[in-house]
């Protein structure tokens, strides 16, 4: 997939995150920094990169580092995306998969407002100070050459999670549904401010997915009836194919591509 550079994941612990962590370590790029909140989920899935992933660079100089992170504390984000950008010398791809999702029982007007503070903190705030900051490194580094066809390629790709509910809204989903509208426009304003500069900023945007979230029983139940009815390929995603997405986004193939919402939900949005 052509990401022979180094790239942090938020969110890397579980689901798409974990999938997304994987994916870059099996595609070869240079080096990885895993961050979440759970750093035991993290330790986890470091050690099964270390055990089963066999990189296509050199894995005496292949790096993998994992951070705990609150995207939500501006102050700790900066620490540490500083930290990354010293140990590994510059950051060439950031994904923005930390994310949290929740009902609200009665809808829009019965949102508990410590609730919806805490989705915005996640969801759109985080992924702004990841953004900010990954920037700023970003800025200060040559393109890195294309490993298949030796093209000059961004001086960075950012690729922010946005949602199917990044463009539709479904009941009882207030605070994450806005959050993702917000994603697609904090996507499509830096990437004007930046497509100049070489940086490339898009949007992955999941549909119904399998994580571990969706996949409990009580809501799988609930996920698999809105498939059947609202899903033209009738199947839930895998985090493996919302990873595809990302690493398309990332790389050189993709190096014309800025601004953009991919969407990844088996026909959802096209109805």
């Amino acid at each position: 997939m052509d990401v022979p550079g180094y790239v942090v994941i938020t969110g890397a612990g579980s689901g798409i995150g974990r999938a997304c962590a994987l994916a870059f370590a099996n595609e070869g790029a240079a080096g990885l920094a895993l961050l979440d909140l759970n750093y035991d989920a993290l330790s986890s899935v470091k050690s099964e990169i270390e055990a089963h992933i066999i990189t296509k660079n050199d894995p005496k100089t292949f790096q993998l580092k994992i951070y705990a992170l609150n995207v939500a504390d501006e102050d700790q984000v900066n620490k540490i995306v500083s930290e990354v950008a010293q140990t590994f010398g510059r950051i060439d791809y950031l994904v923005n998969a930390a994310g949290i999702a929740m009902k609200h029982k009665g809808g829009a007007a019965f949102v508990d407002t410590l609730d919806w503070k805490r989705i915005f903190d996640v969801n759109l705030h985080g992924s702004f100070y990841m953004l900010r900051a990954t920037c700023k490194v970003m800025l200060n580094q040559e393109p890195i050459l294309s490993s298949i066809d030796g093209r000059p390629l961004s001086r960075g790709s950012i690729i922010n999670f946005s949602s199917i509910q990044g463009v539709v809204g479904l009941p009882m989903s207030t605070a994450y549904t806005t959050t993702k509208h917000g994603i697609m426009g904090l996507t499509r304003t830096a990437s004007e401010d930046y497509a100049k500069d070489g940086i490339r900023i898009n949007a992955i945007c999941p549909g119904y997915t399998e994580t571990p979230l969706t996949t409990q029983p009580d809501v799988l139940k609930v996920m698999l009836e809105k498939v059947a009815n609202s899903v033209p390929m009738q199947r839930m995603g895998n985090p493996k194919e919302i990873a595809d997405g990302v690493l398309y986004l990332a790389g050189g193939r993709s190096s014309f591509v800025t601004g953009t919402p991919l969407f990844v939900d088996g026909g959802y949005t096209q109805r």
